[in-house]
């Protein structure tokens, strides 16, 4: 990218880590669904599919929709909504699952913020990088990328 991230390297993470394995059928011998055990952002309207036909499991406890996002020159934290996952580090696969680990670049609603461009217009989404772990700590902590 055009601009240097906070977090250049992340711990890479198995699918064993990332992903349960959930057993269906009335033997419990299918095995081709997945829990996501990380924390995820899912849009605002989104509808899950059929619980039956449901590939990828995101609970519901571990679904996000605001950040604690710092901006490193007023040296303030601001709690904003998240637009979107950017890029996850880890994978493509988890990037369009909307699955936000340590490292992850999210776009941040940053209209509330007041910040301007030299033309003069609001600036209403930035991108921010994770900087902690959100499954163990409970909340997104991230870093504004100016």
């Amino acid at each position: 990218g055009k601009w240097d991230v906070p977090i250049p390297k992340v711990k890479a993470m198995s699918e064993d880590e990332m992903f349960k394995v959930v057993k269906t059928g009335q033997r419990r011998s299918g095995q081709w669904k997945r829990m996501i055990n990380k924390c995820s952002f899912v849009g605002e309207n989104f509808t899950r599919k059929n619980p039956k036909y449901e590939r990828f499991i995101r609970p519901m406890a571990l679904r996000f929709k605001k950040a604690h996002v710092t901006h490193p020159e007023l040296k303030t934290t601001f709690y904003l909504p998240i637009i979107g996952v950017k890029k996850n580090p880890q994978s493509r696969m988890y990037t369009n699952l909307g699955v936000i680990t340590r490292g992850t670049v999210l776009e941040v609603n940053t209209s509330e913020l007041g910040l301007v461009t030299p033309g003069g217009k609001v600036v209403w989404g930035k991108y921010a990088q994770v900087t902690n772990h959100p499954e163990n700590d409970g909340c997104i902590n991230a870093l504004l990328l100016v």
